[in-house]
């Protein structure tokens, strides 16, 4: 009966980390990738924001789309989990990431 208790314990821990860990998009914007800090990271000015009123300068992790090259002056379409961290530049938690026209 311990066993069964242990079990069901460790089985319940195992889903509940999953889910903490399962991310999903909550907010979207649009911008100009204005500098590349390397082929996978970039500043990118904002130009327009969906779902969570961004502004500015944010830093953007181009590793989550590892099949585009992308270059200064690119449109880019980033998708977050809404966060926001208050650095200079901001910096989101970037989940998405693609070109756009």
């Amino acid at each position: 009966m311990k066993k069964v208790f242990s079990l069901l314990f460790i089985v319940l821990i195992c889903f509940c980390l999953l889910q903490m860990c399962k991310s999903e998009v909550k907010a979207t914007f649009v911008g100009v990738i204005e500098e590349m800090i390397n082929d996978r990271a970039a500043y990118v000015y904002v130009t327009k924001a969906e779902n969570n009123p961004v502004y500015g300068i944010i830093y953007v992790n181009l590793a989550k789309n590892p099949n585009e090259k992308f270059k200064v002056g690119d449109k880019v379409k980033v998708g977050y989990d809404g966060t926001v961290e208050p650095t200079a530049p901001l910096w989101v938690t970037t989940l998405t990431v693609e070109l756009v026209e």
